[in-house]
């Protein structure tokens, strides 16, 4: 899959803008000069414009930006329409349809256990799930009589990282961009068609090709479905329960006390309330599940238990 800078540097913005509008409601939020905070206006205003220019050219009908830091918001803005086939501008505080965004979650996750020395970034993911310790590499070899081509595999010459799945730099695939051999694999593996929990997931990509030899190439895969699992395995909990944790310990240590005129809520649920009831809550629990599908997010004041993670 090939990605263009710009389109990357949007993604990356589209992530940022995401974390910290989830960290905490952008309302609650006192306001401060970019200099003030260490960041640059006019680098900062380079952000809205590059959004505008999209705008313009039609590649987005609109978008909203929200940088933070040291708790305080250095730009809160919005461009475009909220609607491209009506004349509603953009609202601060418009809903989102937004794809994949326990990838950053999940990554969190691993790096807070990277921080508690339970998770090495060059660790082999074979250490924490055997079968990835011999996988091979789908390499397409031509016809000399014309024929379709044939899927050779051959051994990887270096084991997938933990680092490599971070980065998306494992060798897996999703299978359903291109049409060389090994996407077919993964298509013809149907990987999403039954509903099983994280060691069975990893246990069925660990047996298919990959795409690259790790490291050689990035590519937007399964690899965040396997650092998941990893991260069962090092924390002895789901995936859910792990990140859970974590989420709630960041949040103790992050936000400010209230005597400090902070955003620190450490309120119980409310009673009769199970406050995952949203999500179901057995040990197979999978954030995988999540990737296929989407979140509603909102650019603005969001409840106090959607925050995840402060950053900044």
């Amino acid at each position: 899959m090939v990605t263009s800078k710009r389109t990357v540097g949007a993604s990356c913005l589209a992530w940022l803008a995401w974390l910290l509008v989830s960290s905490a409601p952008a309302a609650d939020l006192p306001k401060a000069s970019g200099e003030a905070e260490g960041l640059s206006s006019e680098r900062l205003a380079r952000i809205v414009a590059t959004l505008k220019a999209d705008v313009e050219t039609k590649k987005i009908p609109g978008a909203v930006v929200l940088v933070a830091r040291h708790g305080k918001v250095v730009q809160y803005e919005a461009v475009g329409k909220i609607d491209p086939a009506g004349d509603v501008p953009m609202m601060r505080d418009g809903i989102f349809r937004i794809y994949s965004m326990s990838k950053p979650i999940t990554s969190v996750a691993a790096m807070m256990l990277v921080e508690e020395g339970r998770l090495k970034l060059d660790d082999p993911v074979g250490k924490y799930i055997p079968s990835f310790d011999d996988v091979k590499v789908g390499v397409e070899r031509p016809d000399p009589s014309g024929g379709p081509p044939t899927l050779e595999l051959v051994a990887a010459r270096r084991k997938i990282t933990v680092q490599d799945l971070l980065r998306h730099t494992s060798g897996l695939s999703y299978g359903f961009f291109g049409d060389s051999l090994v996407k077919k694999a993964y298509d013809d593996a149907a990987l999403l068609a039954e509903d099983v929990d994280n060691a069975a997931f990893a246990e069925k990509v660990a047996k298919l090709p990959l795409a690259w030899q790790p490291g050689a190439a990035w590519e937007y895969s399964h690899s965040t479905d396997i650092l998941g699992r990893v991260i069962e395995v090092v924390s002895g909990q789901s995936l859910y329960r792990a990140d859970d944790a974590r989420r709630r310990h960041a949040r103790r240590q992050a936000l400010p006390r209230p005597e400090d005129g902070g955003l620190h809520d450490e309120r119980p649920p409310e009673p009769g309330r199970d406050p995952h009831a949203a999500l179901p809550a057995g040990p197979g629990l999978r954030l995988r599940s999540r990737l296929r599908g989407a979140h509603v997010g909102r650019r603005g004041p969001v409840p106090r238990r959607r925050r995840h993670v402060l950053l900044g």
